[in-house]
């Protein structure tokens, strides 16, 4: 058994996200993480009731550790603020293993309330309605975790297969499928994120 570490609330919390790491999400358990501590699994019970609530904190922490960029900036336009928030948001998920199934599974359902207020005032300011703007923010950020959440479980990379077909057409979308996938999934997911952003404008 490993040497005992300290136990507390945020021991616990690092060596769930080792463990993470280590097995994945599916391996994530709390008999994993005591023993990771050097513990029993009842100790885990003095900080937090149960898995689900060990998952939360450390959706909350991924977040705080690697999500640095959740506030817009002066002078910084709507577009820029969503692009660079989105990009953030990415970066975390992608920090740990499976962290965007993590996100979508246990994260908060919003952002901190002084993060909320702060980013649906900074919209308002730039023309768009409260109701707008909570929407523009639900968008970006389904769709950073959604394509997060197929790269992380892509079995192929962000290479897109088809059945072997000798056709001439099939081969030249097979050709354009490589060319995608050679441009990686940053670029994939910049272009998406641009098109959305694009198709939204203050009131």
């Amino acid at each position: 058994m490993p040497q005992q570490r300290r136990t507390d609330r945020r021991a616990i919390v690092a060596a769930s996200i080792e463990v993470l790491d280590e097995r994945g999400l599916d391996g994530l358990s709390l008999h994993a993480v005591a023993a990771r501590l050097g513990v029993r699994q009842p100790a885990l019970y003095h900080h937090f009731r149960d898995k689900q609530e060990v998952l939360a904190a450390v959706a909350a922490e991924v977040l705080d550790r690697w999500h640095t960029e959740r506030l817009p900036e002066p002078g910084e336009g709507w577009r820029d603020f969503l692009d660079r928030n989105a990009h953030s948001l990415r970066r975390a998920m992608l920090a740990v293993r499976d962290g965007a199934r993590l996100l979508a599974t246990a994260g908060p359902r919003g952002p901190a309330l002084d993060h909320a207020i702060a980013q649906v005032t900074f919209l308002e300011g730039h023309g768009f309605s409260g109701t707008d703007a909570v929407l523009a923010f639900i968008a970006v950020s389904r769709y950073t975790i959604g394509a997060t959440l197929e790269q992380q479980a892509s079995r192929d990379g962000s290479a897109i297969l088809w059945p072997p077909d000798p056709s001439p057409e099939a081969a030249h979308l097979a050709q354009i499928a490589e060319a995608v996938a050679t441009l990686g999934p940053d670029h994939e997911f910049t272009t998406g994120l641009t098109a959305l952003l694009n198709g939204l404008h203050p009131s």
